[in-house]
């Protein structure tokens, strides 16, 4: 899963066509990512699952760097800031671990409308981390957003439902690691923050899985293997769509996911969204462009 980001400016040389193919492409491989990690998830724990995605991103990172030579190896691995390239990883291993929980309980759409939100969180916590201003007109983007998600995910008995809080988690942590991603990786190759990230959540979900392991069925690997290169894909899609154009330009057409999440939604698991959850991501989804393209 990914939410809309707002992180780094295009390179000389834009090129907007493949920036938004690029991103019309993350928005669907998000998707189905998402949908293989809910089927899983009925019969395997969630750290499990998050596991099969890091270690797929590793192995299908690690061949392309092997293929590169060794010196451009090294040169990959240089990066400004090795602990906030870390702490990089660890917030998005903590959004994956929270998403996976949440989609293994909560419909496809539910989900991914309250991860909208995640660009309303990083313009209030880039008030206090990293000391910007938002005027006012930003302000009420943030506040109408934030009607969208009391809308789109309406009255809930939050002691019978625990499990609605947690896509509310895993919004704060992609915007703490889209923060963290502006502060610390904004000056290091793409494909060296895919690897830090990738790493510091491959050795942590490591270091956890046996605790939470069950025996894979035979007919369950292709969708652990899928879910595992589409982790390696999806991310690289994305950062390649912020390298070849303004994040500005591509950011809202990551909105399709919502597309593409009702669609698999209703196809795989046979979820009916209401009209309210609908009504709530339009506002939302207008908030977030909204603030993309002020930012710009």
């Amino acid at each position: 899963m990914a939410t809309p980001p707002m992180l780094t400016a295009a390179l000389p040389g834009d090129r907007p066509l493949r920036g938004i193919g690029f991103m019309l492409a993350a928005g669907l491989l998000f998707v189905l990512l998402d949908t293989g990690v809910k089927l899983l998830g009925q019969d395997y724990s969630p750290i499990q699952v998050v596991w099969a995605r890091y270690a797929g991103h590793m192995l299908v990172l690690g061949g392309y760097l092997v293929w590169l030579g060794l010196p451009r190896c090294r040169e990959l691995m240089r990066t400004e800031s090795l602990l906030g390239q870390v702490l990089r990883g660890l917030l998005l291993f903590a959004a994956s671990t929270f998403a996976y929980l949440a989609l293994r309980d909560l419909p496809l759409l539910q989900v991914y409308v309250v991860n909208f939100s995640a660009p309303l969180l990083v313009t209030l916590l880039a008030i206090p981390l990293l000391k910007e201003r938002v005027n006012l007109a930003r302000w009420m983007a943030v506040l109408v957003g934030f009607v969208g998600v009391i809308i789109a995910v309406g009255p809930i008995d939050w002691r019978a439902q625990p499990a609605a809080l947690l896509p509310f988690g895993m919004a704060l942590c992609f915007a703490l690691y889209q923060l963290a991603t502006r502060r610390f990786g904004r000056h290091d190759h793409p494909l060296t923050s895919l690897f830090y990230a990738g790493l510091a959540g491959a050795l942590v979900s490591s270091a956890v899985v046996p605790l939470f392991w069950t025996p894979i069925a035979l007919g369950d690997m292709p969708l652990f293997l899928m879910v595992g290169l589409l982790g390696a894909v999806s991310q690289l899609a994305l950062i390649m769509a912020m390298r070849c154009a303004p994040a500005s330009l591509v950011s809202p057409f990551l909105y399709t996911q919502i597309v593409w999440a009702s669609l698999f939604g209703y196809m795989v698991f046979g979820d009916v969204p209401l009209l309210q959850v609908y009504l709530g991501a339009v506002l939302i989804i207008g908030a977030g462009i909204f603030l993309a393209t002020r930012r710009r």
